[in-house]
């Protein structure tokens, strides 16, 4: 990826503490030799213990969970608190480089109460940085501000220049990943200035891509451009690859927006090869993207098409992987909001339950009056158990959805067809499809957000996809859409493509199957507070050539009766899905509420 962010900026340090883990794999074998001979269970031991942890949290984080909790037990066991509070940080860090940030914050959080029970404040310190992390990860940005300022002044007072670099990039990634870019390159210069007079190359390449970044979203491409290829400079000069190949495709969208393709070309030929060299996925995709653009430009089609073939092949292999930490983040937030409402409610019935014990006797009336609070306390709870469930139905709905939009085999297909066209000659036929196809699989990504979009625009998206199809097919069937005249297009609203699934089936399973081409009938009509979508195909129908088995086809339709299931809960209406099979053919009848913009 060619924009930092604050993960990426530790991904740098990460490399470089690899390297010590690497260096320190004879001390790591001198410490579990030293464990195996000492096995009294004292803060000695507990100090052995952390050691090996250490040097095995980016090597082998996995295998150290032994030796952290033995620590920990141990230090609880001699009642030592600062080593139980140093083996929790360390189990904490072997949950953050596993990615389970759930786990990771309750072990940070457990060793912050003891850091300050102690008042150690260098441990104190680090804490609140760790802590400031998972709240950014979860894009609770209050929280991880909040958390960065106290562990900004903490350096302050310790003097510890370093974290206090660290402490004012982090506040200024956040900053700009909320759009206050002005704030955001405010922090950095002020860390970038600490992280010259320290002499620290590697924060200062770091720093100064990110300041490219920051002017770069604030359209100063002149400034932007300078800073990145500083950035690319020193990095070369340190031989961090990381952030040369970052700086590298930077430089490369940036000229792209400038139309300098030559300079854009030659700096995405680069990244890429580093990329690759490094592994690392995203930024490939991005080199790809910018060498499309720059072939297009050029007027080497073939190439271009290669390049976007490359480009989209890795970005969505990305994008799957961001999709499933998306849900996986949304997951955690309710589970934490969960723990938090159990844990209030622990408290105020532990609370009811002493005053209880205390008048009880007295007053019997109030004894009443508390269970009947803690009944509506408990269906409360109960309630947003039910809410928080509801919300991950929506989130894997939507994801699913997405999916069933954007499935590979549609892509790359569309894909193979530009091709052919290409290889055929046919430039004129080959750059139609790839006009409708870029434009259909923007208008899915820009609309995977949103839950509804106005009938007209939904409709246009339809449009797109049949005739994107029926190029695929040689226009071997025909397509008729009919609105009611009493519906207002550019003012109803329906949930995205919600009858292009039908739509599909109508297409490959119907249609497809005929050797004389078919007609597919699409018609919205109004009835009453409900619309009626209605898909009609003449093809070979269901009992032929759509088995009840048929996976792909009840896939989709499964997916959109589960959107049409959290439709009826949230809006409390009545849709539904109704298949009529014909004579000669399939008809859907798709009911959905009607939904006004104004």
């Amino acid at each position: 990826m060619s924009d930092l962010t604050r993960k990426t900026f530790f991904l740098f340090l990460f490399s470089f503490f690899s390297l010590w883990s690497f260096s320190q794999k004879s001390e790591l074998d001198s410490l579990q030799q030293e464990l195996s001979l000492y096995v009294k269970r004292d803060s000695v031991r507990v100090g052995l213990l952390i050691q090996a942890v250490s040097t095995m949290t980016y090597s082998n984080p996995s295998e150290a969970f032994p030796y952290v909790e033995e620590a920990i037990a141990i230090s609880s066991e001699i009642q030592w608190k600062k080593g139980e509070a140093l083996g929790l940080r360390q189990k904490g860090n072997l949950h953050y480089v596993l990615a389970d940030n759930l786990n990771a914050l309750d072990a940070y959080q457990k060793a912050l109460g003891l850091s300050q029970t102690i008042q150690d404040k260098q441990l104190t310190s680090s804490l609140l940085s760790n802590i400031g992390n998972i709240h950014a990860d979860l894009k609770e940005y209050d929280k991880a501000l909040e958390n960065y300022r106290a562990f900004l002044t903490a350096s302050q007072s310790l003097g510890n220049v370093p974290n206090e670099i660290r402490a004012l990039s982090n506040m200024a990634i956040v900053y700009n990943d909320i759009g206050n870019f002005k704030e955001g390159i405010s922090y950095l210069e002020k860390a970038l200035a600490l992280a010259q007079q320290e002499k620290n190359d590697l924060f200062v390449a770091a720093i100064t891509n990110n300041l490219g970044l920051a002017y770069k979203n604030l359209e100063q491409y002149p400034r932007a451009l300078e800073h990145y290829q500083d950035a690319a400079i020193l990095a070369q000069k340190i031989g961090n690859k990381y952030i040369e190949a970052s700086a590298l495709n930077s430089i490369g969208k940036v000229n792209v927006l400038l139309e300098k393709y030559d300079l854009a070309r030659e700096n995405g030929e680069k990244a890429l090869l580093l990329s690759k060299e490094i592994e690392a996925v995203e930024w490939q995709a991005d080199s790809w993207k910018v060498l499309s653009t720059v072939y297009e430009q050029e007027g080497r089609t073939a190439e271009a098409l290669d390049a976007y073939k490359e480009h989209i092949q890795l970005r969505d292999s990305v994008l799957n992987e961001e999709k499933k930490s998306e849900l996986t983040r949304k997951e955690m937030e309710f589970q934490m909001e969960r723990q938090e409402a159990e844990a209030n409610e622990e408290i105020k019935r532990q609370q009811l339950v002493k005053n209880g014990y205390l008048i009880g006797a007295i007053l019997l009336g109030l004894i009443s009056v508390i269970g009947y609070f803690l009944y509506k306390r408990r269906r409360d709870a109960l309630e947003k158990k039910k809410v928080a469930e509801f919300k991950a139905k929506v989130a894997e709905t939507e994801l699913k959805a997405l999916r069933s939009q954007m499935n590979p085999h549609f892509i790359f297909n569309s894909l193979n067809s530009i091709s052919d066209f290409i290889s055929k000659n046919d430039t004129e036929q080959a750059n139609e499809y790839l006009v409708k196809f870029a434009k259909l699989t923007r208008s899915i990504l820009e609309n995977s957000e949103k839950k509804w979009i106005t009938l007209e625009e939904d409709l246009e998206l339809i449009k797109l996809y049949i005739q994107l199809e029926s190029l695929r097919l040689r226009d071997e069937f025909k397509y008729d859409i009919k609105v009611d005249k009493d519906i207002e297009m550019d003012n109803t609203l329906v949930p995205p493509l919600i009858l292009q699934p039908f739509i599909e089936n109508s297409i490959w399973h119907g249609i497809a199957k005929k050797e004389n081409g078919g007609q597919i009938n699409i018609e919205i009509k109004k009835e009453g507070e409900m619309i009626l979508c209605i898909v009609e195909d003449n093809g070979a129908g269901r009992s032929k050539n759509m088995p009840a088995n048929n996976q792909k086809s009840s896939l989709g339709v499964k997916i959109t009766g589960n959107r049409l299931d959290i439709i009826n809960q949230a809006k409390n209406t009545m849709s539904s899905i109704k298949m009529i099979d014909k004579p000669e053919g399939l008809r859907v009848e798709l009911k959905l509420p009607l939904e006004l913009q104004f």
